[in-house]
Formats: structure tokens, sequence, C-alpha cells
């Protein structure tokens, strides 16, 4: 049996955002994240509940809507940074190809192709 509940609007845009990218109706992206979150209090520790709530992260809605704003690209950029390696940055110069860097600092030029990383030679190493 079903049963209506109120919710905030900007919940409701944020699944209705992610629910759209996994395919899910809306009712269905809030009843997944309500599982998530059940799950996560039977797991967690207190002080780790706590913990997450703390970090604050923003609601999807947010993070769009600042995405091309000086804020959202630092957000972006600070996220990056913390990645593990390696690390993967748009080539600022080539279409479709990226720099790897590892955790020593060295940096590859490359394309993903099917999912995989691929170096690709570039004009100073052909002519070396």
């Amino acid at each position: 049996m079903s049963q209506p509940v109120k919710l905030s609007d900007s919940l409701v845009l944020d699944a209705r955002m992610a629910a759209a990218v996994m395919e899910r109706s809306i009712a269905a992206q809030v009843e997944f994240w309500a599982r998530l979150g059940r799950t996560l209090e039977n797991v967690a520790t207190g002080q780790q509940m706590a913990e997450l709530q703390q970090a604050g992260t923003l609601p999807l809605s947010e993070i769009i809507e600042t995405v091309n704003e000086p804020s959202g690209r630092k957000r972006l950029s600070d996220y990056l940074d913390n990645r593990p390696f390696p690390r993967f940055s748009p080539h600022p110069k080539l279409a479709n190809t990226f720099v790897r860097e590892d955790s020593k600092g060295k940096k590859t030029i490359g394309r993903f192709k099917r999912g995989v990383f691929q170096p690709v030679a570039t004009r100073r190493e052909t002519a070396a």
C-alpha cells in the first residue's frame, strides 16, 4: 500500500535529475535513497553518521546551477585534487586528449579507447 508524502521542492528536483540519469522514476529514486540511508544507518556508527551529516554535501540541483561559475569550478578542482592517483585532466590544447598524472608527478598524454587509457605519441616524442 502506498502513502502520499510531502517532499521539499529541492529534494524532488534532485531526485528528478538523478532519476533521469539512472533511468528510474522520481518515486523509485527517492525509494532508492531511502533504502540506502536505512542500510547506512544499520552499518555506520553514530560518530560516522554525524561526520557524514557534517560533511554537508550540496544538493545536485545546486551543484548543477553553479557548475559554470567560479565556485563550481573551484569545487570541481578541489575534488579532483583530492582523488587518488592516477589523476586525469583534459589536455589544454588537444581535443579528446587527456593528461594522466601518476603519484610521482609523471605526466602522460593519451586518449581513452573503450574505457582504457592509451598513451599517444606527441610531436615532440616523434621528433626525438
